[in-house]
């Protein structure tokens, strides 16, 4: 059976290219296709990134959500707009400006647990689309106080370019608020020992965050009010991020907030979830909704290579695509595809592990370019 585990959006022709012969096709919202071979793994931090860049709005979501309360006796909140909310003017006038017009469903429940007093910590099944990132980003903000120059805010991400894609939320939604800044404590941002950050809200990845708490002495975790772990299933599936994150958990105050987001919850996610974030809420997806309901999904049986690109230049020549990526188990049959559809007059770009961090955040950016292919 094919597996639904891939979410794509709107006008994005997204294609996985395997290794051995077989070719699996997915059309999703609209008409979007993944091409791919059974048994084929995708990478799930590629995978959480994609949907990022591609979903420019909210996904029409009819899930049901289950609440397991941290005490089932407390009533259970739930909003239909921001304003009820009592959010600062600020911050509700840059939720707006983002194009958020009412809360989305995970939000509807999130937010009021979320923007809690006292802070009530939180685990959340949400998709990507569904708003997720501007609900933690709203409780981080909501959170800080803009006349204290010292980080409060620690959000862990599974790569670079995931915490860019969060900052550039926090910069949006928070683009009224005076004095609050974002650092990124990534690979490749090199802070001497000693350096005073003064930027209140701190976003990267477990080892480089880690260096900076306790290598280079740059983050007093002692003052961090609000601890997010975006990507949970991502970061669990990363060698080493797992015990990271707990050695930077173990040293946060007790009134720290902590809320962790995942799109999956595994066993493995949450029993993860569970020993890291203490005495939490819980909302998650019910089981037999967890595929959305507007994903089309194709299989197709290829012998050879050849087969393949014939089948993927009938595809570009059926459909009306702006923009596609096309994804490859190794980095040769990513180059020899790219030389093949150059041939043919297609726009190429590759994008691999090779390049650096900067070249590679330059080529996502130019990728959505309406007139560029990216592999």
């Amino acid at each position: 059976s094919l597996q639904r585990e891939l979410y794509w959006a709107r006008e994005s022709l997204i294609l996985a290219w395997g290794s051995t012969t077989g070719l699996q096709i997915k059309m999703g919202i609209d008409l979007n296709i993944w091409l791919g071979y059974r048994g084929w793994h995708m990478d799930l931090a590629e995978n959480s990134l994609l949907n990022k860049l591609i979903r420019k709005s909210l996904v029409e979501s009819n899930h049901h959500v289950e609440v397991l309360q941290r005490d089932p006796s407390s009533p259970l909140f739930s909003v239909k707009t921001f304003e009820e909310l009592h959010l600062k003017k600020e911050l509700l006038q840059g939720i707006y400006e983002m194009g958020f017009n009412r809360p989305s469903k995970i939000q509807e429940t999130a937010l009021p647990m979320m923007l809690a007093d006292p802070p009530q910590n939180l685990i959340a099944q949400s998709q990507s689309g569904t708003g997720k990132t501007a609900a933690f980003v709203l409780a981080m903000l909501s959170r800080i106080n803009g006349a204290e120059k010292f980080p409060q805010c620690l959000c862990l991400a599974p790569t670079y370019e995931l915490a860019v894609q969060t900052g550039q939320v926090v910069e949006k939604m928070g683009n009224l608020c005076v004095n609050i800044r974002v650092a990124y404590a990534v690979r490749g941002n090199r802070l001497p020992r000693g350096t005073k950050i003064e930027e209140q809200i701190i976003i990267g990845t477990p080892g480089t965050v880690l260096d900076w708490c306790f290598k280079l002495k740059l983050l007093d975790v002692k003052k961090i009010s609000v601890f997010v772990l975006d990507e949970a299933d991502v970061l669990i599936d990363t060698q080493g991020f797992l015990d990271q994150s707990f050695r930077i958990q173990r040293t946060l105050p007790q009134h720290c907030q902590m809320l962790l987001f995942s799109a999956t919850f595994e066993d493995t996610v949450l029993r993860f979830a569970k020993q890291i974030i203490p005495d939490p809420n819980i909302i998650k997806l019910r089981r037999e909704e967890m595929t959305l309901t507007n994903i089309r999904q194709y299989y197709f049986l290829c012998e050879n290579k050849q087969d393949k690109y014939k089948a993927l230049c009938n595809i570009y020549g059926s459909i009306t695509v702006g923009q596609a990526i096309i994804f490859c188990q190794t980095r040769r049959n990513a180059n020899w595809l790219s030389q093949e559809l150059s041939q043919d007059g297609h726009q190429v770009s590759v994008l691999s592990g090779e390049l650096t961090v900067e070249q590679r955040a330059a080529m996502m950016t130019a990728a959505w370019n309406p007139v560029i292919s990216r592999i």
